[in-house]
């Protein structure tokens, strides 16, 4: 039997004896080549150097583990890694480090997102009557017209047509500008035999997408020995080539996005849905994909803001259209049944015109319900107050009568009694109004109705819908105010005059403005 040392022994032996074989078979080849054979046994056994001290930095994996060493050679997927350990190189990818070394490395050697920060100017917005806004830098304001550059063309506005200017806009340059127009205004202030300042006007040139020509200037900067931050500009160099050989793909995500900025949402989602398709395979789909989810948040904001502002347009104005019916029943009818979905029919068209075809009346009641709610604004029912009936009148309000019934000193005993026979009467009343036919109520109102004032009728209206419909958020507590006209009592102590019975002066009538209701009712919605 063998023991463990013969093993290490006859294994040693066998790989001398392999390297003897190869040693031969090299030196073989190399005489038949004419080439000297390498000395093999230095080659295969040599230690790689270890990298310079002033390289090796702590590398932190995804994992959790660290390993020590320098950098290579890198570029937008990864670098090449020299272990101090070992000496051993390995090709590494970004995505295995920790997420935060990661993301400062890449932007220490000028790996950036595609979307480079733009260029902005300042600049005017030219508010036109009728709506409508330009924006752009006046050139000249002579003459009846502004001359506004926009766009990189001049745009002749006549005076009469604007309504007002807003100065200090911050626009993108190539939204005023031509690109070829800003670059040439660039180059102008450059120094052609400056690193620095060739750096900075490549620089420049990303700002307003130009990357061809921000490929050209970093190798400027370079070929005119550029030191400081050498690794970095590299980096913002190979990065630049990349986007250069995208430059038709950045350009087309830009036209969506100047689309969207002017809320021309269908039209940048179509182009965004188109891009996979035109552009199979490439390295801008995951740019295109965030830029059209971006898209589609900013357009359900528009529209949940268009839908908050036209609700309520649109309740004050088909209200206001109800109330020039002289049919009472046939107005408050339409306020119950119809009135909510003849609104969100009208939001509905306002948002498929000014922000999207793609949206159904279910979206519309969906931001609806989203809306930011805001303050409580109030709407009243004044002088009809008493057409909800006494209970209706003044449910879910602090009764303003409920003083008029507190405990009373010596001196108010006459004005108590006043107030109780208005109170007999006024149950009187009640008993007396059951047992009359409900035509006369409803002649009675309709009367009233015709005799009103249509921006009584309309105010009456939306209330009566705000309350009923459950289409706005209703404060738990009316406003109760006591009728003007008898102080919250709803009867008034009248005076007899001529001929009276023995020990009568007084007389009790039921109050002409609040048909006994006692108050004027007034809610908070919003």
């Amino acid at each position: 039997m063998m023991n463990a040392n013969g093993i290490r022994r006859v294994a040693l032996v066998a790989c001398v004896a392999c390297v003897g074989a190869t040693a031969h078979v090299l030196a073989q080849w190399g005489q038949e080549t004419g080439a000297a054979p390498a000395p093999l046994q230095e080659e295969l056994f040599a230690i790689p150097a270890p990298p310079a001290a002033e390289d090796v930095i702590m590398l932190k994996l995804r994992d959790g583990r660290i390993q020590w060493g320098a950098i290579g050679e890198h570029d937008t997927i990864g670098f090449l890694f020299q272990r101090l350990d070992n000496g051993g190189e390995v090709r590494v990818p970004w995505s295995l480090l920790d997420p935060r070394q990661s993301d400062q490395l890449r932007t220490d050697y000028g790996y950036v997102e595609v979307e480079a920060e733009e260029v902005y100017v300042d600049a005017e917005r030219l508010l036109l009557e009728g709506g409508g806004t330009v924006e752009g830098v006046i050139v000249s304001r002579e003459g009846d017209s502004f001359l506004v550059k926009t766009d990189g063309n001049l745009q002749m506005v006549p005076k009469r047509r604007v309504r007002g200017i807003e100065s200090g806009v911050r626009l993108p340059a190539l939204d005023v500008y031509g690109r070829e127009e800003l670059y040439t205004q660039f180059s102008s202030e450059a120094d052609e035999t400056s690193a620095t300042s060739q750096l900075d006007l490549a620089r420049r040139c990303e700002g307003i997408l130009d990357f061809t020509n921000a490929v050209k200037h970093y190798e400027a900067a370079v070929e005119l020995g550029l030191t400081e931050d050498l690794l970095k500009v590299q980096g913002m160099l190979a990065s630049a080539r990349i986007k250069a050989d995208n430059q038709e793909q950045i350009e087309y995500l830009r036209t969506a996005d100047r689309l969207r900025k002017r809320k021309r949402f269908d039209d940048a989602l179509a182009l965004l849905q188109a891009f996979p398709t035109k552009y199979a395979g490439s390295s801008l789909l995951a740019d295109a994909r965030k830029q059209e989810a971006k898209l589609l948040l900013d357009r359900d904001e528009v529209a949940k803001d268009l839908v908050r502002s036209r609700w309520k347009y649109h309740t004050r104005k088909l209200t206001r259209e109800a109330a020039r019916t002289d049919n009472f029943e046939a107005a408050r009818t339409w306020a119950t049944e119809e009135a909510s979905q003849a609104i969100a029919a009208q939001v509905l068209a306002d948002v498929q015109d000014r922000v999207t075809s793609a949206i159904s009346e279910d979206d519309v009641l969906r931001l609806w319900e989203e809306r930011d709610r805001g303050r409580y604004e109030s709407s009243t029912y004044g002088l009809g107050t008493w057409l909800l009936g006494e209970d209706r009148a003044g449910a879910n309000g602090d009764n303003p009568a409920a003083a008029a019934e507190s405990a009373v000193s010596a001196v108010d005993e006459q004005r108590k009694a006043i107030e109780d026979r208005i109170k007999r009467y006024l149950e009187n009343q009640k008993i007396s109004r059951r047992n009359q036919a409900s035509d006369d109520e409803e002649d009675v109102a309709q009367t009233f109705w015709e005799d009103w004032t249509v921006n009584g009728r309309s105010l009456w209206l939306m209330s009566y819908y705000l309350e009923e419909s459950g289409d706005f958020e209703i404060r738990p507590r009316a406003s109760l105010k006591p009728c003007k006209t008898c102080g919250g009592l709803g009867a008034l102590q009248l005076l007899v005059t001529g001929t009276v019975l023995s020990g009568e002066t007084a007389s009790v009538a039921s109050c002409p403005v609040c048909r006994g209701v006692k108050v004027t009712r007034r809610i908070y919605f919003r």
